[in-house]
Parts: C-alpha cells; sequence; structure tokens
C-alpha cells in the first residue's frame, strides 16, 4: 500500500481553497459562519458558577450549559454538514456542477450523515465502555485509578486511529454519492487502509493550528473587549464564526485532498 504524503496532500488542500474561491467562500459564509455567529448571539448565555463554587456547583452548571447548548449545537452541526458536503460535491464532481445542485445534493445525503455519525459514535461509545470499565469495576483505590488511566490512552489512541481510517468517509459519499452509511463507513476504511496514523498526523496538526491561532485571537478580542453582554459578546461572535468558517473551510479541504490521493492509488467498490 503506497504511503499517503502529508506534502502532497497540503499543496492540494491550497489548490483546492483556490478552485471555486467565490463559491465555497459564499457556501463556507452562509453554513458555516453564519450559524455559528447567530448561536453566539443570539443564543443561551453561559452559566457561570458562582465564587468560591464547590466542585459539585461546578458540574451542576457544566450540566445545565451542557443540556442548554446540545440544540443549538445539533441544528449548527446539521447546517454545517450541508454546507461542508456541498463544499465537497464543488470540488470533486467530475462533470461539474452547480452551487444549487451542490447543495441540493448535500440536503440529500443529510440522513445519511446522520446515520454516519451515529454509527461512528455508539461504536466510539461501546469502545470506552470496554475500555473503561475494568477499571470502574475495580471499585476504588490505585489499582482501579490505574486500570480507568490505561483505559483513557487507550481510547485516546483509539479515537486517533478511527480519526485517520474514517477520514475520507464525507469525500467518499459526496464524489460517489454513497447512501448506504456501512457502504460508505467501508468504502473510506478501504482507501485509508495502511495510513491510519500517518493521516491522523496531517489532520491532527493542522487542527493544532487553526485551534492556536483561534485561542489566540479569541483571547486578544476577549482582553480587550471582554466577553459580556454587549460589545464584547459581538466581537467575541464574529471570532467564533470567522474561525467556524475558515477552520471548517481548511478541514475539508484537507480531508478532500486526503481523499482525492487515495483515490487515485487506491481501489473503490
Amino acid at each position: 500500500m503506497p504511503k499517503f504524503d502529508m506534502g502532497a496532500a497540503w499543496d492540494d488542500s491550497k489548490l483546492l481553497l483556490r478552485s471555486h474561491g467565490a463559491l465555497t467562500g459564499t457556501i463556507a459564509a452562509v453554513f458555516l459562519f453564519l450559524p455559528t455567529l447567530a448561536v453566539s448571539w443570539f443564543g443561551p448565555t453561559p452559566i457561570a458558577p458562582a465564587d468560591g463554587a464547590n466542585l459539585e456547583q461546578v458540574m451542576a452548571a457544566f450540566r445545565e450549559n451542557a443540556a442548554q447548548a446540545v440544540p443549538y449545537q445539533l441544528l449548527v452541526s446539521i447546517v454545517s454538514a450541508i454546507g461542508g458536503v456541498g463544499i465537497l460535491r464543488l470540488w470533486l464532481s467530475r462533470s461539474g456542477t452547480s452551487v444549487g445542485d451542490a447543495l441540493l445534493f448535500a440536503i440529500k445525503m443529510i440522513p445519511t450523515m446522520i446515520a454516519v455519525q451515529l454509527i461512528m459514535g455508539v461504536a466510539l461509545g461501546l469502545g470506552a465502555l470496554l475500555l473503561l470499565m475494568p477499571g470502574i469495576a475495580a471499585g476504588g483505590g490505585a489499582i482501579a485509578m490505574l486500570l480507568v488511566l490505561i483505559g483513557l490512552v487507550l481510547l485516546v489512541g483509539l479515537s486517533a486511529y478511527f480519526w485517520g481510517r474514517l477520514a475520507v468517509v464525507s469525500p467518499v459519499i459526496a464524489d460517489r454519492e454513497v447512501r448506504n452509511p456501512i457502504t460508505a463507513i467501508q468504502a473510506g476504511w478501504a482507501l485509508t487502509r495502511g495510513n491510519g496514523w500517518r493521516i491522523f498526523l496531517f489532520m491532527f496538526l493542522v487542527a493544532l493550528v487553526i485551534v492556536i491561532v483561534a485561542a489566540l485571537v479569541g483571547g486578544l478580542v476577549g482582553a480587550v473587549a471582554g466577553t459580556e453582554d454587549g460589545i464584547g459578546r459581538i466581537l467575541t461572535g464574529l471570532v467564533q464564526g470567522v474561525v467556524a468558517a475558515v477552520g471548517g473551510l481548511i478541514s475539508v479541504a484537507i480531508a478532500a485532498a486526503t481523499y482525492r490521493q487515495l483515490a487515485v492509488r487506491g481501489t473503490f467498490e
């Protein structure tokens, strides 16, 4: 199996980002930037634990914030998935396609994308249960803590490996119009055979740079304008929207470039 070339994939990512630049930029603005901005501006305000709060109160505030955020995040995820698959369709379509056709295709593929995410989420959840159960069953004590720690390390490694092996499932769906989620997962798994860790490293390094830049910009804006209602929340929302659009577009580009390299070398069944 030929080795995945990270340098070539990055060069192809830049080429894709320049391809249909105005069209993909518009899709990213509508489906990645605006939903994140809207949730930031009009969504629920995070609940901050009171000064001197104990661990139980902090966890209660965390659970309340998570419960408030879930519906909004699900909506943003679905809208973002439409934009991402639409962009992939523009980049990968062999016969050429319009923005309208690409977005209509993406909407039709929503059930497939949701099914893929559910399958991968259930698989990861079962893996976490199997890896952490020995430590949980052992009760308290140093041995239990050690088993939990080992389970967590194995879970992180498993998640990283699956990230690399399943990185091209969305491009497979967009390029080959695969509606069966199991078939899409099998095809993505087959294409990345022998390159899972290299693909993970490539995507992790790109994601790490995006996170660092976002944290620096967000921290600077927060330090200058604050994060309270008013100008601080407006600027923070703008930063989050820009990061979602730019980071999402780059992530889609590297997934598409990875798929293009592997699809040329491999066989799709």
